[in-house]
């Protein structure tokens, strides 16, 4: 009997020893990447006043714009459009739009604020979704990395988004797979020759 005990003790004891020096995973932790900021990115109508002209089309990997010579040459590069609604789509007012979304492609040219891009041989698609509900700016203004990226820039769907107003917040995400966010910081102009729309970006690298 007691032999056996003492086995017994011996195999308890072996256990314990095994599940302590057993090596356990780490913890995983979700893996963050770097990103651009741009605070100062201006967009203009195509009717605003010829120093400003049509710096409508947005690059978002670098944060610049093009007027709509530069971004017909560059146009694999043009991830977002810029238009105040004019004609029989007034209504959309303040718009951002993928340069492939259905409203570049109408060939009646009052409902086209871009008639130009029905000719681009590239068109790239991206996705869009209201987010101002969700995310104060503040949390914009202070992320270092793609963190807020991620939690909501998930499930887009819209290839435009209108009626864009100051502290509208847009997620998006590009044909390229690279997520982004942008604030609408201020709106001047309530005519064809004076709108201007400024707003801040984040995107991942």
């Amino acid at each position: 009997m007691k032999t056996t005990k003492g086995l017994l003790f011996i195999y308890l004891l072996m256990s314990i020893i095994i599940i302590a020096c057993t090596e356990t995973e780490p913890p995983q932790f979700p893996k963050y990447n770097p990103i651009n900021r741009y605070s100062y990115i201006l967009l203009t109508d195509r009717n605003t006043p010829k120093a400003l002209a049509g710096l409508s089309f947005i690059n978002t990997i670098t944060g610049l714009t093009y007027i709509l010579d530069t971004a017909t040459k560059r146009q694999d590069s043009v991830d977002i459009v810029y238009y105040y609604g004019k004609g029989n789509i007034a209504t959309d007012s303040n718009s951002v739009a993928s340069p492939a979304a259905a409203v570049f492609s109408n060939t009646i040219t009052t409902e086209n604020p871009w008639p130009e891009l029905i000719n681009w041989s590239t068109r790239n698609s991206t996705k869009f979704k209201n987010i101002s509900d969700s995310v104060n700016h503040e949390i914009v203004d202070v992320a270092q990395n793609d963190s807020i990226l991620q939690k909501y820039a998930v499930n887009l769907t819209d290839t435009k988004i209108n009626k864009l107003k100051i502290g509208s917040i847009i997620a998006f995400e590009t044909i390229k797979g690279k997520k982004g966010i942008f604030v609408v910081e201020n709106i001047e102009g309530t005519n064809a020759i004076s709108r201007v729309m400024t707003i801040a970006m984040i995107v991942q690298q």
